[in-house]
């Protein structure tokens, strides 16, 4: 009898260069969003002076049409890709609905919010990764191959550095650092860091039960549904909008940028270590500072500096894992 083919020997011999490859594409694609936002919000002339008190709401309604369209691609992907999108077990769907309220109806509540009320897109791409940081600080207490060593430590101390001057206005001297600090700004994009670290976790053990593209995909749709719910009650109102070419097609660009990488790096993390993987969201903030750069936005020396302090830190974050790892290894 002939031994049975393996179909996947190709795969798994390149897994490595697979996850990368896969990984690196995730990352720059999630750079796009913070300025691509901004402007996708005064396409629909969601502006404080139409809507008052009723523009947070307004502009939660408008992002979640954006996850919604995402989780509908993801779920026609997995589809056309063999998976059952519908047959789905109790627990399972006890669990796409927990990750959607986690990872985009709570996470993205705070993200969208904070990312409008920072100076620039390009200081919300760089404390945007405040996430990375909070999640290899979690990993350190669930995951026993996943500790902190001192490497790691320098690291996060360098990293939060780098976010803190990243934050820095132009003019404001140092003693008045924190001077600009605002819960609905800063702080709210901070709260998403950390929030977005534990869906991350929750994802990982997830996903090791259930496709990670039909995760994803039902965590948008069904967290989508809860953001928007969630808008409107905050006085959003979806018939309020003024729809051209350009928001329709900022529309479908984010929506791309929503799908592609959330599935993505949740079939990563079933093949590397959360904080392994981390090192190419270096790749994150240096994608949104282009993409600012090139909208016209204000790039300072202390952007700058904060911009490569967060960007070595991830790396060295991720250098730090391996060695902790290989040292576990030889024990």
């Amino acid at each position: 009898m002939k031994p049975q083919t393996d179909t996947n020997t190709f795969f798994t011999k390149n897994r490595k260069h697979f996850v990368t490859l896969a990984a690196i594409i995730a990352c720059i694609v999630w750079g796009t969003p913070f300025k691509l936002l901004r402007i996708f919000y005064e396409e629909l002339q969601i502006t404080t002076e139409r809507f008052g008190s009723a523009y947070n709401g307004q502009m939660l309604v408008a992002v979640s049409i954006r996850f919604f369209l995402a989780g509908i691609l993801t779920l026609l992907f997995a589809k056309c890709t063999g998976n059952a999108v519908f047959q789905l077990k109790k627990p399972q769907w006890r669990q796409v609905l927990f990750m959607g309220l986690l990872s985009t109806t709570v996470s993205y509540y705070f993200f969208n919010i904070g990312n409008v009320n920072i100076s620039s897109s390009i200081s919300a791409s760089i404390i945007g990764q405040s996430g990375i940081f909070f999640g290899v600080i979690l990993a350190h207490f669930f995951y026993r191959d996943d500790r902190l060593n001192w490497q790691k430590c320098g690291a996060l101390i360098l990293g939060f550095i780098g976010l803190v001057l990243s934050q820095r206005k132009p003019g404001t001297p140092f003693s008045e650092l924190f001077s600009g600090f605002r819960l609905t700004g800063e702080g709210y994009m901070l709260i998403h860091g950390l929030i977005f670290a534990l869906a991350t976790m929750a994802g990982k053990h997830i996903a090791s039960d259930l496709n990670s593209f039909v995760m994803t995909g039902w965590n948008l749709v069904l967290g989508s549904a809860a953001l928007c719910v969630t808008g409107m009650i905050m006085g959003g109102n979806p018939t309020e909008f003024i729809w051209g070419w350009k928001a329709f097609g900022i529309l479908w660009v984010l929506a791309f940028a929503s799908a592609i990488p959330f599935g993505i790096w949740y079939w990563c993390t079933q093949y590397f270590p959360i904080s392994k993987l981390s090192m190419y969201k270096f790749l994150i903030p240096i994608s949104g500072s282009v993409i600012g750069l090139f909208c016209g936005e204000q790039f300072t020396l202390t952007l700058g500096i904060g911009l490569v302090l967060v960007c070595a830190s991830i790396i060295w974050i991720s250098t730090g894992g391996a060695s902790n790892q290989a040292n576990t290894e030889k024990k």
